[in-house]
């Protein structure tokens, strides 16, 4: 696995929502309305079950949901490794570490750029 961790980082606290691809709308839209928002990002990211994300948040499992999908990402965009207890912690005080617009912002970079450590696309030489 990469080093390479979330791309606003892994650090406990500050949100950085205006320097990634949700912007402050995106950050607003995960404040208000959660299930849509995790059902979005991860239907961006490929992970085709948004649906039961967007369910266990509005049946009260936000946290799981958030944590769920924190796991997913990181494995599709090939990111370090982090245990279930960081994730948990991190959902659990979403308030104030914005763990849920890190992980939504990173399913847009998946969306956008694809995992972290894949091999970049070479062109093809012509003589």
């Amino acid at each position: 696995m990469s080093e390479q961790t979330f791309a606003h980082g892994d650090g406990c606290c500050g949100c950085k929502c205006t320097d990634g691809d949700i912007g402050c709308g995106g950050c607003l839209f995960q404040y208000c309305c959660p299930c849509f928002s995790i059902c979005n990002a991860a239907n961006e990211a490929d992970l085709n079950n948004g649906t039961l994300y967007c369910v266990m948040a509005a049946c009260g499992f936000g946290c799981c949901a958030l944590m769920m999908l924190g796991q997913d990402v990181e494995d599709k965009r090939g990111l370090k490794k982090h245990d279930g207890c960081w994730h948990c912690m991190h959902s659990f005080f979403d308030g104030c570490t914005c763990h849920s617009c890190r992980v939504v912002n990173e399913c847009k970079v998946y969306a956008k750029d694809g995992a972290a450590n894949a091999a970049p696309t070479g062109t093809e030489m012509t003589r």
